[in-house]
């Protein structure tokens, strides 16, 4: 916690939590049958066709079982469950715990720091309906004469195609739609073609929505430090942060040497901003996050030390990640509980 002294004075903190997560089971989570497939009945297939096939996919299976027990067992994590010697069970934390109000491990309680923005976006892409889209939506089934007699031409030649134009311009763009690629053929004459007829197709270029994307958050902290002790919580702070921000290694046993073949996550966070250690529902709330950056800068402004080495003023930024995206029913707060939405 930071600071140790005047806490009357941070009515508002935010608080930082490491998330307990929740095991799962590998064998539930996936089911080593629809891992690995089940027996399906063919056709006209002969006895003894099928007990051959049976025969491979039995022995493909287990292979593929003992291949995964081994990749198991070589890992830290693995449980093995009583009385059930050749279950392979294994946990690992995958965010079935709930966003709301997971089991924490660690807080680290600091005060609010000033401007904390929540930035809601969402991504849309661009798309040409062309010609015939843009017909469908403006009439659907109805405009289809149309569209037909449009790209069929107006004239069995060039010249007729000019001479239909009309005011509005429909028979010059079944010219340089149709009659071009029809009469005169190549890309350049093509192009010419338009620039006689001065007419060119509209894209009808829409907007679709795509996506949304995750939040993303970011603080900045001051530390100077009043006390010997004040300094020493900072600097067991800072190596909270930078600690929980990278993975745990998966390693293996290669003779007397150990080699990493992997990672765990790291843990997530569970971000809340408090008023007098309640929290505060007058702000959007934060889903579970990863911490994806530590920045510490030690004497930002000054060049002065403590007599044994102790720096008397570290900055410290941290950026966060939540790890899924939201929707309506996660930022709803009409039903009138905060607990429920909010996010």
């Amino acid at each position: 916690e930071y600071p140790l002294h005047d806490t009357q004075d941070y009515k508002s903190c935010i608080e930082f939590g490491t998330i307990q997560e929740e095991g799962v089971d590998l064998e539930g989570l996936i089911g080593f049958g629809s891992l690995f497939g089940k027996n399906e009945t063919i056709e006209d297939e002969s006895d003894e066709d099928k007990a051959n096939r049976e025969k491979k996919e039995s022995e493909a299976k287990q292979k593929q079982e003992d291949a995964a027990k081994t990749l198991l067992e070589s890992q830290d994590n693995v449980d093995s469950t009583q009385g059930k010697d050749d279950a392979v069970q294994t946990t690992f934390g995958i965010g079935n715990t709930s966003d709301v109000n997971p089991q924490i491990l660690k807080k680290c309680k600091l005060y609010l720091p000033a401007a904390i923005p929540f930035r809601d976006t969402a991504s849309y892409e661009n798309a040409d309906l062309g010609m015939s889209g843009a017909l469908a939506e403006a009439g659907g089934n109805a405009s289809q004469g149309l569209v037909q007699s449009l790209l069929s031409g107006l004239g069995s030649t060039a010249a007729a195609a000019f001479e239909g134009a009309g005011a509005d311009g429909l028979g010059r763009l079944a010219m340089t739609k149709v009659s071009v690629g029809k009469y005169l053929g190549g890309e350049g004459t093509a192009l010419a073609v338009k620039q006689a007829a001065g007419v060119t197709l509209n894209p009808n270029t829409r907007s679709l929505f795509k996506s949304v994307a995750l939040r993303e958050f970011a603080f900045q902290f001051k530390f100077i430090p009043l006390s010997k002790q004040e300094h020493d919580t900072v600097i067991k702070i800072i190596s909270f942060f930078r600690n929980e921000l990278y993975p745990e290694d998966i390693t293996v046993k290669v003779g007397e040497q150990e080699a990493s073949i992997g990672y765990k996550f790291p843990k997530r966070f569970k971000i809340k901003i408090l008023y007098e250690d309640k929290e505060n529902l007058n702000v959007p709330r934060i889903l579970p996050c990863y911490l994806r950056d530590v920045t510490t800068t030690f004497n930002p402004s000054n060049m002065s030390m403590h007599p044994n080495g102790e720096f008397g003023e570290i900055d410290m930024g941290l950026a966060f990640s939540e790890t899924r995206t939201l929707s309506k029913k996660d930022v709803d707060t009409s039903h009138g509980d905060r607990m429920k939405g909010g996010f």
